[in-house]
């Protein structure tokens, strides 16, 4: 669309100077005529200052255009690792949180009588191993005596080794129970604020449900789709300027990120800008525009060529035909205007001020 738009822009300057050099010279034609007794056309066509401009050299910066949303760099969905009723919630959508910091509480009483269980279960295989490791040690001596055989040996030393692993298995059952015990109590994984709560007191959760949306507003980027046309024209580091609805001063951002992947249907590649927020003004989610400078073209005149921006407007470079520098042209779509008309540039009328007369131009030609 943004090549589109060239080009019909483009178009409309070439038509521009192309009816202007016709004017000009319709205009040559007709003081040829009037010097030899030939009556010339009569006809007169009125300009407003504001519908001409003069040639001058610029340095032209083409820019394109980039339109997206905020979102935060760092964030983080805090989900409930255990299932229970939702005793104390402690933070609403807005809160600052520190990392670490206790969001909510699940009814632990069911976990705290697990740990105890498995703690009792711990207890007793290690009283089996205290006894398997007795057996196993006089069975050994007696073995060396001669007093019992070796299958006897071989059965003790098999029963310690199977006592030593049900106490394994009853800690590390006890190292579970702890941990869901741990996990009835959510906390922030990192610093920010909460984006949004699901979850009110005595409602009852799931597992991995999804209780608080927990965001860091430091680093912020704007995330904004580029035509796959022009994503040859962008580079990481390239700086941008982007305007926010309700922020005074456009926000300074990078070109941070690049997709390799073209999104699906739309023939766009996302670009990722990133923002520094450390007032936290800008909130995730708002819409930003802002322009990426992706050339410039030094002390062109402005028959057509290159358009980019200049001190906040939009120019052309004209690249041929018979312009000069000073030379006033056309820059807006007038219409036909007929060969050897004249071209009268009409001054506004202040108040209080007779209507001043028209001056006559020489000649009108291209466009801004």
């Amino acid at each position: 669309m943004l090549k589109t738009r060239k080009r019909i822009f483009i178009a409309t300057v070439v038509a521009a100077v192309i009816l202007a050099i016709a004017i000009g010279h319709a205009i040559r034609k007709r003081n040829g005529a009037v010097a030899a007794g030939v009556e010339a056309p009569s006809s007169v066509v009125e300009f407003a200052p504001d519908d001409l401009t003069t040639v001058s050299r610029r340095t032209l910066s083409e820019t394109l255009p980039l339109t997206g949303s905020l979102r935060a760099v760092t964030q983080a969905a805090v989900k409930s690792k255990v299932a229970g009723s939702a005793l104390n919630v402690m933070v609403r959508e807005g809160d600052p949180v520190k990392i670490g910091q206790i969001l909510a509480k699940i009814d632990a009483r069911d976990y705290v009588a697990r740990a105890e269980q498995t703690r009792g279960q711990m207890a007793a295989m290690a009283g089996q191993l205290d006894i398997a490791k007795q057996t196993l040690d006089n069975n050994r001596v007696l073995v060396e005596k001669g007093f019992i055989s070796k299958n006897a040996f071989d059965t003790a030393q098999s029963q310690y080794q199977i006592a030593r692993a049900n106490l394994d298995a009853a800690k590390a059952a006890l190292a579970s129970s702890n941990l869901s015990l741990d996990d009835t109590v959510m906390r922030s994984p990192l610093d920010g604020q909460i984006a949004s709560r699901s979850v009110e007191p005595g409602e009852k959760v799931a597992v991995d449900t999804k209780l608080f949306d927990v965001v860091d507003l430091r680093t912020l980027e704007l995330e904004a789709p580029v035509p796959v046309g022009e994503i040859g024209r962008v580079r990481i580091g390239q700086p941008i300027q982007i305007a926010f609805d309700g922020i005074d001063t456009p926000i300074q951002g990078a070109i941070t990120r690049i997709n390799p992947a073209a999104q699906a249907g739309s023939r766009s590649i996302m670009v990722y800008v990133q923002v520094a927020n450390p007032t936290g003004t800008l909130r995730v989610g708002m819409f930003g525009t802002g322009t990426i400078s992706v050339g410039s073209r030094q002390n062109v005149l402005v028959q057509t060529g290159a358009t980019g921006n200049t001190d906040g407007d939009t120019w052309t470079e004209i690249v041929g035909g018979p312009l000069a520098l000073g030379q006033q042209i056309v820059k807006n779509n007038l219409g036909s205007l007929r060969i050897g008309s004249t071209v009268h540039v009409v001054q506004p009328v202040q108040p209080g001020q007779a209507a001043p007369q028209a001056a006559s131009v020489p000649g009108a030609s291209s466009a801004r």
